[in-house]
């Protein structure tokens, strides 16, 4: 059996404040090495605490993390070496080019500076071209990928990330989502936090499900979906001097007739194009499957 990269047992984390919030419950997760973990669940369920604690920033109340035997809250740079973060805003510098970013950036991350090689990463990522330029005259996506290729050019076996897609619009999504496939590629282990669903869907090998403090559920993602979702019948069809095809969803239930539907087109002068059985989006299967968790939650405390 694999041994996991990442682990955390029972982690606990409550804020001082008035009231004191319960941030992590007893969080318990483990992250195999070369495998992409996403973070799933809604605001204030514990991801970003945890995410601080993993890298240092925070000590846990209870508890404990390893990342690959070395602990965060007593072996701070061990973890540093293992570990290479990138926030949800771009954190270059947008004055200096991206070559003097990553000079500075190699520097506090301790690693030795290979330009040639940088070079070729740059290259792959399709930024070489433009490494000479200030960052100011970067997109947003670029900017971020500038940030994820430096982190991956580094000997760090783990990307860390919180929000990655946060801001970005199409093509800065998929761009930073091209270049994290290619670090998968590259054996890293990944871990992120994100609200992105079909960014999820493309990524995440599995899918850890965070939810008052916990973990409340750890799957591979399409047999999460598989298993939670519950599936739907996709129709499009064109109808009399429109040019748009229109989409309508139904759930296939007892009273479902694939028949009807298409009668229903037909009697409407239209023409179908498509008909196709498909399960619920990721996010509204984690939507219902979050409700239904915090629904037996307050069930069981209330009884």
């Amino acid at each position: 059996m694999t041994r996991a990269i990442i682990q955390a047992q029972s982690v606990r984390k409550t804020y001082p404040t008035r009231p004191p919030v319960v941030a992590l419950d007893g969080l318990s997760l483990e992250v195999k090495p070369g495998e992409t973990m996403g973070l799933l669940g809604p605001n204030g369920a514990g991801k970003t605490t945890f995410i601080r604690i993993l890298l240092g920033i925070l000590l846990p109340d209870s508890g404990e993390i390893r990342v690959d035997h070395a602990n965060p809250a007593r072996q701070p740079k061990a973890v540093a070496r293992l570990i290479r973060f990138v926030p949800e805003l771009p954190f270059l510098e947008p004055a200096w080019t991206l070559w003097q970013n990553a000079r500075y950036w190699f520097t506090v991350w301790e690693e030795p500076w290979d330009r040639k090689g940088l070079a070729q990463i740059l290259e792959r990522f399709q930024l070489l071209h433009r490494a000479d330029e200030p960052l100011s005259r970067y997109s947003r996506g670029m900017q971020q990928r500038a940030g994820l290729a430096l982190a991956l050019a580094t000997r760090a076996p783990i990307i860390v990330l919180d929000e990655p897609t946060l801001g970005l619009d199409v093509l800065g999504v998929q761009e930073t989502l091209d270049t994290l496939l290619e670090a998968k590629k590259s054996g890293k282990t990944i871990l992120f936090a994100s609200h992105d669903m079909p960014f999820v869907e493309n990524l995440a090998d599995r899918i850890a499900l965070v939810a008052n403090g916990r973990v409340l559920e750890v799957s591979e993602t399409q047999s999460f979906r598989r298993r939670h979702g519950k599936e739907y019948v996709v129709m499009r069809y064109r109808l009399p001097g429109q040019s748009e095809l229109v989409t309508k969803r139904v759930l296939a239930n007892g009273n479902f007739s694939e028949e009807r539907l298409w009668r229903e087109v037909v009697d409407q002068g239209g023409t179908l194009v498509e008909l196709k059985r498909d399960l619920q989006p990721l996010s509204m299967v984690i939507q219902h499957y979050l409700q239904e968790q915090t629904n037996h939650h307050v069930g069981v405390n209330g009884s």
